[in-house]
Parts: structure tokens; sequence; C-alpha cells
């Protein structure tokens, strides 16, 4: 009875106010004929045919009006009344751009249109069905869809078509309903461009409340909202693309700014704000000139008039910007312009690109380049001051083989050999700067190279600056190469005195220690076993923790600029390294820094350390030709020989070298100079091996053996002398040509 009168209400509900007066008409016609008919027949008036058939057509033409006014202007009526909804979820969805604020104004549309009771909207996300709006459902204990379910489950096939599911009557026992909050569920896809992109459900306590129409209406509701998102999706893409842009203008690498013809900042990014100091707010509104120092007005007033006057544009122009604080900014600046509609400049683009560092770097390898130059003339230097040194300490070595200890003059020709060596160590010294040597690995003795490299450096500290030398173990030797293991003490030293600029203390100091793996752990890149430990310490500014985490990066300086090149630690880490040691630095600020470079020890050092301390002199009886355009060096070189018991002929160049052999002369070996006019030395050599190829070489030069890194004589020379050199080294390696040459005869 209830759902009978509830029915009847809703009928009611749903005619209009013309449908109702139609049916107060129709039914009144109807009363009235009956009335003429009960009158007629209870009364004593015959009713005539006539009466009969006008009352009968009064009654068929009442009863024709009641029926097709209920049947097709209730039908009108609905159609209008879905036509409404349908204009009005249409205004909804397509107003909102924002989707889930769309899904749920459309359910609520839909809901309200069918008079169902829940309603629930999915949307596919990475093939899964995703809740995302609902109506009317707080209280559930069921859904129809499982929030998340995939769509390529077999069994949610039948969201991809429309459906209608209802209650089975209590006398159907072929399936069970498990919604107990609900009698009737429909659904219908959501479709953009033939893609499934979600799904409606409206569900309802009605068992009969979905039909076929109301299934065609839920459809016609999904294609609305299947545009609509497709609508948002597309100014969903919009935003972010605008955002995107938004992001790559405001935090661009670059500086850009929006100016107008009077020079005022109408739009700034954020990167020039942060750059040079300031709020986007201190800018925006101001002239161009607060970003440029003032002795730089001019050329920005100059830029404005190419600009909105010559219509010019500008590119890669260097110029210097002023932050906030005061600090200079290197920038390369480059302009376009923005015309007005009559193709007049109304503003000017500006990007200016932070090129502070590049001018930075340029100004250090313009020093490096400096720095080369002074090398090569260096390296020319040590060449001709070696051929002179070649000369006195051969002569002083000939002398004193002639001379006894007790003679007067032997005290002074000692005193030569000893400045002429000291002269040596300054060429050596020249040429490891001019970087004219290359890595050669042999024993050496630190304490030979560290006395060395602390005299060359003593010459270049002032008296404000005292150096204290411990060297705890005189016969250290390690597998090295003396001139790169000199560069990277003499960094350091250099380090430590500029880092006193008011005087102070340098401290060096060798000794032997073992690294376990427990220490080795300790130190950074530490190898454990035994060491030779140089250590340079300054009581200088010393330095914090963030700049020892960089010092060893290549240009790296805390240098004024033009003071450094920022490479003096990256070469000493790099010579380290390829001796197979490592650095431990100790520094903390205002208490100076200490360096310690660890060289690894040679094992069987004690055969080796009475190798560096024998100065036997070899003798030998063969036939040699000297080859030398200086004549004083090579008559020395030639002395030095014969001392030793060799044939010697000297020649000043190598056309006389060729004449020489091509005479039939034969010789056993050839000391040949490398840097002679007209004929070099390579020259020479190749034309003395065509004449005779078992003649052995023995190259010697000023020069470092870089003058033959890289042509045929570095594996095809025989042996290398770098001048000066004495009479024991002559010997030394005239002997181990001729023993070398003798054992492969009698192989």
């Amino acid at each position: 009875m209830d759902v009978t009168l509830r029915k009847i209400r809703k009928f009611r509900a749903s005619l209009g106010p013309v449908e109702q007066a139609q049916i107060v008409a129709s039914t009144a016609v109807v009363v009235a004929m009956v009335t003429i008919v009960t009158v007629r027949l209870l009364g004593e008036y015959k009713l005539d045919w006539y009466d009969l058939v006008s009352v009968i057509t009064v009654g068929i033409f009442g009863f024709l009006i009641v029926y097709f006014t209920l049947k097709y202007g209730r039908y009108l009526e609905e159609q209008r009344q879905e036509l409404l909804a349908l204009n009005t979820i249409a205004e909804a969805v397509n107003r909102a751009v924002e989707i889930n604020y769309l899904l749920q104004n459309a359910l609520q549309e839909v809901r309200r249109l069918l008079d169902v009771d829940y309603g629930w909207v999915y949307l596919v996300e990475n093939e899964r069905l995703v809740l995302k709006a609902t109506k009317g459902t707080e209280e559930l204990d069921s859904t129809v869809i499982a929030n998340g379910m995939s769509i390529n489950d077999a069994a949610a096939g039948w969201v991809r078509s429309p459906r209608i599911q209802k209650r089975p009557r209590k006398n159907d026992q072929r399936s069970e309903w498990p919604f107990s909050d609900f009698e009737a569920w429909a659904s219908v896809p959501l479709m953009t461009k033939d893609t499934l992109s979600g799904a409606i459900v409206l569900a309802s306590k009605e068992r009969d409340v979905f039909s076929d129409k109301q299934l065609q209406l839920m459809s016609a509701v999904a294609n609305q909202i299947g545009i609509a998102l497709e609508n948002a999706a597309l100014f969903e893409r919009l935003r972010k693309s605008e955002e995107r842009y938004i992001d790559l203008f405001e935090h661009s690498p670059d500086m850009y700014s929006i100016v107008n013809r009077y020079g005022t900042i109408v739009s700034v990014n954020q990167t020039e704000a942060d750059r040079l100091g300031y709020r986007k707010e201190e800018l925006l509104g101001k002239s161009i000139l607060k970003l440029y120092p003032p002795d730089q007005y001019q050329d920005a007033q100059r830029l404005l008039e190419q600009v909105f006057e010559q219509n010019h544009e500008v590119k890669g122009v260097e110029q210097q910007m002023v932050t906030s604080t005061g600090e200079l900014v290197d920038v390369s600046v480059s302009t376009s312009i923005i015309y007005d509609e009559s193709r007049q400049p109304m503003l000017m683009r500006t990007v200016a690109r932070d090129i502070t560092e590049k001018k930075k770097l340029e100004s250090k390898v313009i020093h490096a380049q400096r720095i080369d130059s002074i090398g090569n003339l260096a390296g020319g230097v040590a060449h001709d001051f070696n051929n002179i040194l070649t000369s006195i300490l051969g002569s002083t070595s000939i002398m004193k083989r002639k001379m006894k200890q007790s003679d007067t003059w032997y005290r002074f020709v000692d005193i030569i050999e000893m400045a002429a060596k000291r002269g040596a160590g300054l060429t050596r010294q020249l040429l490891t700067f001019a970087r004219k040597t290359t890595v050669q690995f042999r024993p050496v003795l630190i304490t030979d190279i560290v006395e060395e490299t602390v005299q060359f450096f003593e010459r270049s500290v002032d008296k404000t600056i005292q150096l204290k030398t411990f060297l705890n173990d005189r016969d250290s030797i390690v597998n090295g190469d003396d001139g790169q293991i000199q560069q990277a003490i003499l960094n350091l030293l250099i380090n430590a005195r500029d880092a006193m600029p008011d005087g102070g203390t340098i401290t060096i100091e060798t000794r032997r220690t073992s690294v376990d793996s427990q220490r080795a752990a300790s130190l950074s890149e530490a190898r454990s076993g035994d060491f030779v430990q140089i250590s340079v310490t300054d009581t200088g500014v010393g330095m914090s923790p963030q700049i020892q985490q960089r010092i060893f990066e290549p240009f790296f300086t805390t240098k004024d600029q033009g003071k450094g090149t920022g490479l003096g630690l990256s070469v000493v880490y790099g010579v380290v390294n390829s001796h197979n040691g490592f650095i431990a630095v100790q520094s903390a600020v205002g208490e100076g820094s200490q360096f310690t470079l660890y060289f690894p020890l040679m094992q069987e050092a004690e055969r080796v350390r009475s190798a560096l301390r024998e100065s036997k002199v070899y003798r030998g009886k063969e036939r040699v030709l000297v080859v030398d355009d200086e004549e004083h060096v090579g008559n020395v070189i030639g002395g030095m020989l014969k001392t030793l018991g060799y044939r010697v002929t000297t020649v000043k160049s190598g056309k006389e070298a060729i004449d020489s052999v091509k005479k039939k002369k034969h010789y056993d070996a050839v000391v040949l100079d490398m840097n002679m006019p007209t004929m070099g030395g390579k020259e020479t050599f190749v034309r003395l091996k065509e004449l005779d190829p078992d003649l052995a070489v023995i190259v010697s030069t000023g020069y470092s053996n870089t003058v033959i890194e890289g042509t045929p004589l570095h594996d095809t020379i025989d042996a290398f002398l770098q001048k000066p050199y004495q009479i024991e080294e002559l010997s030394k390696t005239m002997h181990a040509v001729f023993s070398k040459r003798r054992s492969a005869i009698k192989d």
C-alpha cells in the first residue's frame, strides 16, 4: 500500500501545470457525462437515441482526451525534463576545468535527474579503476566496483558496456545478491576517443527504478562527461605547459628581464633577482641603470638607444653588472625587440649570461700560457748554461785527476767544481720549471732532492720567513723521478710562503715511517707499507674544512686573481700518485698548515745505496767520435775520454762527422750533440747510421731526453747523457754501452 501511494505521489509530482489543467478539464467532462446518464436513467425522462449518441460521443472524447493527455503529455514533459537536465549537466561539466569538481557536479545532476539513492564515478589510472567521486554512499558497506580493480581482469569485462542489475525475486534461486543496501544498480562506461577512461555507477533502493531509457540517459550524461574530461585534460596539459614555461623563465641559468623604452624594468626572472641579491619587487619599476656600476651608465644608455631608436639588436656584448652588495658580475648581454601593432619597438628583452667564472678561467689560461712562455725561455737558457757547465765540470774533473790533494791549486779547483755543481742544480730546476723533462724513474736519495730544492727555494724568500730543515734519515731511497719530486716539494714551499704574507716559519722534515692497515684506514687514500715522509709545515693563515676539500682541484685557488694558477697542488697530487704514494693534510684557520708526502721506500735498499754512492771510474780503448758545435765543450768531452784511455776524434758539425766516417775511418761510438746549426743532431744520427749501422750512438745535450721523445732516436740510441756531466758519469755510460755490445756479440 505504501509503495502504491509513493508511486501515485511520484506520478503527480511528475505532471506539469498544463497537464494537470487538462486532466481537470477532461475529468469535468467525464463527470458531466456520467451525471447526465445517471439522471436520465434514474429519472422518468426518456433517453432517446440522439441523447444516447451525444452522451456516448462526449464520453469517448473525454476518455480519449484524458488518455492521450496522460500518455503523451507525460512523455513530452519527461523529454523536456531530460533535455533540461542534460543541458544543465552539460553546462555544469563544461564550466568545470578541475576534474574532481567536474565529476562531483555531473554525478550530483544525474543522480537528481534519475532520482536514485547512490552514485559512484571511477576513472582509469594505470589500467585500474580508481574511485574519484561519490554521492549518498557514506554509510554503505559495499560497492559495485572495488576501488583499484584492473580493467584487464576478465571479471571486469562488463564495465566496457552499459549494464543493469536487479535483485532476483524471492522465487528465483539462480543467483545470489551481494548488495544488502540497494535493490538495483546500473553502470555505463566513460569513453574518450574510443578508449575506456572510467565508469558511472548508480544504485537505488527500488528494484524497478532502472530501465533502458534511464540507461540511455546515463550514456548521454557519460558522453558529456567524456567530452568534458577531454577538455579538462587539455586544460590541465595547457596549465602544466604554462607552469613549465614559467619555471623555465624564472629559473633559467641566464638572467632575463624586459625593459621599456625609458629603461624601466617591467619584468625580471628569479635567476636575475637571486644572482644580483634582490627581491623581484625591488627591481620591478626601477631603472635598468640600477643593475650597472656608475662607470657603465653611458654604455647601458647607448644600448637602449640602439634598440629603440635604431631597431638594432645586440648579441654577446660583454658588460659588467653590479649586485646589491657591490660585487661586479661579468655578463654577456643579448637583446631582442618586442614590437607593437604598428611595428614600432615597444619593449626590449634582455638576456644576460653570467661569464664571471669563464673570465676567471680565461685569465688563468693566459697566465698559464705566460708561464709556459717563460718556461720555454728558461729551457733555452738552461741549455746554453749546461754547455758552459759541461766545460767547467769536465775540465775540473780532468784537472783533479792530474793533481794531488796536497797541491796548492787543488783547493781552488775543488771550489770551481762545487760552484759548477751548484750551477748544474740551478739549471736542473730551470728545466723542471720549464716542464722540459719526462718522467724517469730511477733510485734517488730523498735527502739529496730535499736539500737541492731548499737551496733553490731560499733565493725566493725574504728575511721575514725562517726555514728550518730536519733530515732525520739521509739514506732513504725511493724509485722516482727526481725532477717531479723536486717540483712537488717546491710547490708546497711556495704555497707555504704565500700563506705567510707577514712572515713566519717553514719547517721541512724527512723521516722513515711504517703505515699499517689500521693507520691507512684513518688516512685518506693511504696505502700500507714502509714509506719516507716529507713534511712541509707553515705558520700561516691555515684553511677551513671546506677549502681543504677542494685544494687538489685543478684551477682552484684561494690567492688573489692573477697571483695563482690553481695548478700547484693538483701537480703535487699527480706527482705523489704517480709514485704510488699519498698525501696527508692537516690545517686549521689561523693555525697554519702541514702537508706530508709519503713515498714508498725501495726494496733492496742496501744494494741500491752502494750503487748510488759508488764513484768507480771505468776505462776503455775504443775509438770515439765527439760531435759538438761548441768547440770548447767538444774539447772538454774529448779530453775526459782521452783521460779514460779512449782514442778520440773531435769535430764541430754534423757535416764534418759525416765526412770523417766517409773517409773510411772506423769509430766504435759517437758522442753526439743534438742542438747544432745547419745539420742538426737527428739528421746527423740518421746519416751516420746509414754509413755505419754498427756505430754506437750516445746522445749528449743540454736539454733533457724530451728532445728525442716521439722520434726514431728514442728506441735506437745506445745511451743518453744530459749536460753537465763529469768524468765519472761519462765513464759509467761508455762502459755500459760497450759492455752491452760485447754481450750481444757473444750471444
